[in-house]
């Protein structure tokens, strides 16, 4: 039977810790109680904002297992498995097979970029995809690959493999996007199988990637405001573009903070401003400075403002008073 990962939005959840920089699971099944009340529909673990280079082995275990045991059986978890070696990303995939993931998200190698051309990128996800008892999810991000960026062909020539079943991507290109989904439209003339599913890899261009044909989004500002990312999803599935179109420009601000400006120490900074916990990153990352801290609550605050007004969205239920 064919693995087909459910269309909707993936929080990449980050990685907890204490004062002493160890695993805070508490936290992780907190955070993770919090999203599956609010539409989410599964979970990255082990990806660029949980931290995973940062881990060990057993660590990494450890948290896939905690999230599964946390979300319950019916949340889609795709666990983190990119290595800059072949055979190291295939025993992270079994892995995360034994810890309970139902899919591995692989970054391509690129600590040799040099020599990480087409036919190499290829050889590496196809040895990979042959020997991962989890189906893949290609992980296209440019920013944590040393400006590797997957073009259309090599995914394309990907996605004709049957344990290669989506891609989450990162870069923002619309045209390179569309031009995925274009093959793999559910049509006779379809060059790839109909079960490789598109999602954006970022809330702030959600909706251009929906309207080109993504399934959803692995966002990390779903961490912080699940309801509202869900929300343009639903908007545009209901036909409603202009409400999403508002919505969408609202979070675009948040969602840059959190990502391209202040990056993982910005989410768990985001967390403890709406949420309540959030805690450091693990060195050598460091928490925000107080500057940073209070512009970024300036953001966050205009989204909850914004969303709250009559004829949009309520607050995010147990958000602390300011």
């Amino acid at each position: 039977m064919v693995n087909i990962i459910p269309g909707g939005i993936y929080p990449p959840l980050p990685t907890f810790f204490d004062h002493q920089e160890e695993l805070d699971l508490v936290t992780y099944q907190l955070h993770i109680a919090r999203l599956v009340e609010r539409g989410i529909t599964g979970f990255v673990v082990m990806g660029t904002n949980g931290e995973a280079v940062h881990l060990t082995s057993h660590e990494r275990a450890q948290v896939i297992e905690t999230a599964r045991q946390a979300a319950g059986t019916d949340a889609y978890i795709i666990a983190g498995c990119g290595e800059q070696s072949t055979r190291a990303t295939i025993r992270n995939c079994e892995q995360a097979a034994r810890s309970g993931a139902d899919a591995a998200l692989v970054i391509p190698p690129f600590y040799y970029k040099g020599r990480m051309d087409h036919s190499a990128l290829i050889a590496h996800y196809r040895t990979v995809a042959e020997n991962s008892p989890l189906p893949l999810v290609i992980y296209n991000m440019p920013a944590s690959t040393a400006g590797l960026d997957l073009d259309a062909a090599t995914i394309c020539t990907l996605a004709e493999h049957p344990n290669i079943i989506g891609v989450k991507d990162s870069a923002g290109n619309m045209a390179k996007l569309a031009h995925i989904v274009a093959q793999s439209v559910r049509a006779p003339q379809a060059l790839l199988p109909a079960h490789f599913c598109v999602f954006a890899g970022s809330a702030g261009y959600l909706l251009p990637a929906l309207v080109v044909g993504a399934v959803g989004a692995v966002a990390a500002l779903a961490n912080i405001f699940p309801r509202e990312v869900c929300r343009v999803l639903e908007l545009f599935n209901a036909g409603q573009l202009e409400e999403a179109r508002m919505l969408q420009a609202l979070l675009v601000p948040a969602n840059t903070a959190v990502t391209t400006t202040y990056s993982v120490p910005g989410l768990k900074a985001a967390l403890e401003l709406t949420a309540g916990y959030g805690g450091r990153p693990r060195s050598p990352l460091q928490p925000l400075s107080e500057q940073e801290r209070i512009q970024l609550a300036k953001i966050l605050e205009r989204v909850q403002v914004e969303a709250g007004k009559p004829g949009g969205l309520k607050p995010l239920a147990g958000t602390p008073e300011r």
